[in-house]
């Protein structure tokens, strides 16, 4: 690449930058306006990026957010651009070039960092010390819909496109991005150096770390110019464990992984693994009221016992209905949830600690999930689990129960499966811990799902506004367009619609999609031969059955319409490919057996391109529903 040439593009950009802004003035009519003068200045080198075109508070120093055009992809950089008389204080490294051009208005200095995802400390000094507004903020009361971003130097630029259009179009801010869940999805960067790729269910499997996906959040939201306001997710921490000492161990990861997390915004707990759920008459051996009221005697010191009888023998209210809950009823929501939600305070104060020690804002938004109980919420249960948190100082922002969503499925529009309609609701619910639902369908619904679950909602909506918190959707990604609408209505537009391996599987789709000699097309039949021989491994437990069930369907490399729910593919792959990215490429035929996740980082940029335009698509397409 010539120097030279990019010293003259750079000149062309610098002149272009002094003509837009005015000298303490770097807001969105100078964007537009930078924006529209490039298009006169064709570039071959350099792409510039006019909406991040920002200028320090003191001084009249310039930075845009750039791309140079190297092959064989792009290469981000940061651009800062300084009058001769005014070179500033150095606040970044990994210089790539540095040039003096001459200007109408004189000499001006222009330097170029490096500023890719794992470039840390520039995106740091960036946002911490130039323009605080692309660093993340709690959501509070905000809709979302919240993007998990598996391959997050592709869809997050996507999502940010897709929440300027969601902004642009119907006027609310939705932006919910940077989301993973930290002890599952991603993990620790000393975790993924351990991890061999041969457990495909190990935590990690996305190759991501928590503070990469943090950095490239940070990243994007410059390179899109988005100063709006966006949330970064930490998912999911799972306490899991079979013993005390394992779930001892599993807490004290958690607690690691929430060090990693400091900079997030929203964290998610799933303590699900110390939920009782024999204390619940829906289990199919439910425990008698005598031995749950042994259990909680078990549990509980006598003063514990006597503030939650006391607590919960009040009367709550939402803008629906008034709920008291009787003296068997709150006994057994203790045995069921109180361990729980004892160590949900306990994770709540250590962040909270984590992020004072750090001398890091504070405000964070907390979400217990209750919904990884196998059992459908009641309002009676996100009461209790609500209350107990603001009453003992840690309320909950978000509550996502179980609404019988399951991943990438949609949602049954009637009870009895049909070629027409799809699954059932008898299918789907077979085998679940849900016996009150197809009676609740039948007898006060005539027969319909969704009405019923529009009233499920809508009243489950109601007590987390009581609790000025905001219902939260999880599983969101593969339900049609009516369940959206119901969600959007019987929530009033507050809610939080978590997404995740959507994203992913339209990457998937534009390789499947590839010719059959294409490198990429192959990559792609790799992966799903890679899945298939750790299911016959056994390795994704019951689950490992489907892979043959769909081959002999003729379903072996099919990843389903994803208009549909994705139902009328294999549904095998729909779940598990994905795990794929963080195991090795064995059989690659030039012997490059690097992680699958390695070779889709160096997809060509027409494909990274299609699969943006797919993701944007989807998430304008999420939040067009919940708005309508």
């Amino acid at each position: 690449m010539s120097a030279t040439t990019i010293a003259d593009e750079l000149g062309s950009a610098a002149q272009a930058v002094l003509q837009t802004a005015a000298r303490h003035l770097a807001d969105a009519e100078a964007r537009e306006r930078l924006a529209r003068h490039l298009e006169s200045f064709p570039t071959t080198r350099v792409r510039i990026r006019p909406p991040s075109l920002t200028m320090e508070p003191t001084s009249s120093i310039f930075y845009l957010a750039a791309d140079l055009l190297a092959e064989p992809k792009p290469k981000p950089v940061l651009l800062r651009f300084a009058p001769g008389s005014e070179p500033g204080r150095e606040r970044f490294i990994n210089s790539l070039h540095a040039f003096t051009v001459h200007t109408s208005a004189g000499p001006m200095s222009v330097n170029v960092f490096s500023f890719g995802t794992a470039d840390y400390e520039n995106i740091r000094a960036f946002v911490e010390e130039v323009d605080r507004a692309f660093l993340p903020r709690p959501q509070k009361a905000e809709p979302a819909v919240a993007a998990g971003n598996r391959h997050p130097e592709i869809s997050l630029p996507a999502v940010f496109d897709a929440y300027r259009e969601v902004l642009n179009r119907l006027g609310v801010n939705m932006a919910s991005t940077v989301q993973l869940s930290a002890t599952r999805e991603m993990t620790t960067e000393e975790a993924l150096k351990d991890r061999d790729g041969e457990d495909p269910t190990a935590i990690g499997h996305t190759r991501v770390s928590i503070r990469h996906l943090y950095h490239a959040g940070l990243w994007a939201a410059i390179r899109a110019g988005w100063r709006d306001g966006y949330t970064a997710e930490a998912d999911h921490f799972i306490v899991s464990g079979g013993t005390p000492a394992e779930i001892s161990r599993s807490i004290e990861a958690a607690k690691t992984a929430i060090r990693h997390a400091v900079g997030y915004t929203k964290f998610t707990t799933d303590t699900s693994r110390l939920f009782e759920l024999e204390a619940d008459p829906r289990h199919p051996t439910p425990w008698s009221e005598s031995k749950v009221l042994e259990r909680f005697e078990q549990l509980f010191q006598d003063s514990e016992r006597r503030w939650i009888m006391s607590e919960f023998s009040q009367t709550f209210a939402t803008d629906q209905a008034e709920y008291r809950l009787s003296q068997p009823e709150i006994i057994r929501l203790a045995v069921k949830f109180g361990q729980s939600l004892k160590l949900n305070e306990d994770l709540y104060d250590y962040i909270r600690r984590v992020k004072a020690e750090a001398g890091v804002d504070g405000g964070f938004d907390f979400e217990p999930s209750i919904d990884e109980a196998d059992t459908l919420t009641t309002p009676q249960e996100m009461i209790f689990v609500m209350q107990w948190l603001k009453a003992r100082g840690r309320p909950a922002q978000l509550c996502p129960p179980n609404l019988g969503f399951k991943k990438r499925q949609a949602y049954p529009v009637a009870l009895e499966t049909t070629e027409a309609q799809g699954v059932g609701l008898r299918d789907y619910a077979k085998g679940k811990m849900w016996p009150e639902l197809e009676v609740r369908v039948a007898r006060d619904f005539q027969g319909q799902p969704l009405h019923e679950l529009a009233a499920r909602v809508a009243e489950l909506a109601a007590v987390a506004r009581s609790f000025d918190a905001t219902l939260s959707i999880h599983s969101g990604s593969g339900k049609q367009p009516e369940v959206l609408e119901v969600i959007g209505r019987a929530t009033q537009g507050r809610v939080n619609y978590k997404i995740s391996g959507e994203l992913q599987l339209q990457l998937f789709d534009v390789l499947a999609r590839q010719p059959a000699n294409s490198p990429w097309r192959q990559l792609f039949e790799r992966m799903v031969h890679r899945a298939n021989e750790f299911a016959a491994r056994g390795l994704f437990g019951h689950e490992s059955e489907l892979a043959a069930t769909y081959r002999a369907l003729g379903r072996e490399f099919n990843l389903g319409n994803s208009s549909h729910g994705r139902v009328d593919g294999n549904l095998f792959l729909v779940f598990w490919l994905g795990n794929m990215v963080g195991s090795r490429d064995l059989h690659s035929p030039d012997g490059d057996s690097r992680f699958f996740k390695e070779k889709l980082d160096e997809l060509p940029e027409e494909l990274v391109q299609e699969v943006q335009r797919r993701n944007s698509r989807y998430v304008v397409w999420l939040a067009e529903h919940l708005r309508a």
